[in-house]
């Protein structure tokens, strides 16, 4: 079969597509044939070694954490061949392949109606977004929810599955084009997080406030998380993609102790690995809607073999939602 291999670390010249063989299949496990391979912005930490002490994969290494395809091999298990399916799986899925091994009581069976790319485009993002939502945040009809990247795979699903549970939208974006598309996704508002946000959310919400703001920048930004927060809300941090910075957390959420502000840390492998059914249930709702037409996932999608554009695409920040590398001449 055709892979993208990781053999060493560096640019996106690293990415390899070349012949391998099908991974063996130990017992509870079905072999998929991948359909599409979501990329992470993790996939690209992990290539180029920037990964924390102790979570780098060993290398050789096959990229990609979640997908969907069909069954190839049921391998004794109940499911059967030609089912479609989705997973959401932890580093070392190896599914920048056109096979991949996967635990039979970790997919997500589809209907035969499902499309696949769209099926695809969803585990990572949708659980991401549905987890902090539901099951953090708790979030309740007719609240303000901020949210931080929301033309990207996580903000985009956010935005949708906020809609949908009746919470209104103020979405924050780097670039104009990005903000347009952010409203046109059903944000009720959106601004640039480059000019004075801050102002513009307190006079949207009459000087009460954002009840949740879903933060994957973190840096210093949680100084301005606090001030729009109203009383009793919550600030979910799902990501450092402006480093920790130098803000003194304790000191900072002090200054609004008259607010009684919660501050959650969310990394769906602690779910994962802790609380699968957890896991299993919100997959199932996210499916659900998108059998019942209520979710339409963004994505764009780009061959297996040219991975190493895609990485560049993603760096870039060019990238609308999710994308998707498809293996060739393997028909969704």
């Amino acid at each position: 079969m055709k892979a993208i291999v990781l053999a060493q670390t560096g640019g996106s010249d690293k990415l390899n597509y070349q012949e391998i063989d099908k991974p063996e299949l130990q017992p509870g496990q079905v072999l998929v044939q991948i359909k599409a391979a979501p990329i992470n912005f993790i996939d690209t930490i992990i290539r180029k070694g920037n990964m924390p002490p102790g979570m780098m994969p060993a290398l050789p290494f096959i990229p990609g954490v979640e997908g969907s395809g069909v069954i190839a091999d049921a391998n004794g298990t109940e499911l059967k061949q030609g089912q479609k399916v989705a997973f959401l799986g932890q580093i070392g899925a190896s599914t920048y392949a056109e096979y991949t091994a996967v635990d039979a009581d970790k997919l997500i069976l589809l209907s035969d109606s499902a499309n696949l790319l769209e099926a695809g485009a969803m585990p990572v993002t949708y659980f991401t977004a549905y987890h902090m939502l539901h099951n953090v945040a708790r979030a309740q009809k007719d609240k303000f929810a901020l949210i931080y990247a929301s033309t990207g795979g996580v903000g985009t699903a956010l935005i949708q599955l906020a809609k949908i549970a009746g919470v209104k939208v103020i979405a924050l974006d780097r670039k104009d084009d990005k903000v347009e598309q952010a409203l046109k996704l059903g944000a009720d508002y959106a601004f640039n997080s480059t000019g004075n946000w801050a102002e513009k959310v307190k006079e949207v919400t009459t000087g009460k406030g954002v009840n949740y703001i879903f933060n994957p920048v973190a840096g210093d930004t949680i100084k301005q998380d606090l001030d729009v927060l109203a009383t009793l809300g919550h600030i979910i941090i799902f990501g450092f993609l402006a480093g920790v910075g130098e803000t003194n957390l304790q000191a900072e959420a002090v200054q609004h102790f008259g607010k009684a502000p919660t501050i959650t840390y969310s990394e769906i492998y602690a779910t994962f690995s802790s609380n699968f059914p957890l896991v299993k249930q919100s997959m199932d709702a996210i499916y659900q809607l998108l059998d019942e037409g209520k979710l339409k996932p963004v994505y764009s999608s780009m061959p297996l073999s040219d991975a190493h554009k895609a990485h560049d695409l993603i760096e870039s920040g060019q990238i609308m939602g999710k994308m998707l590398l498809t293996p060739e001449g393997l028909d969704a």
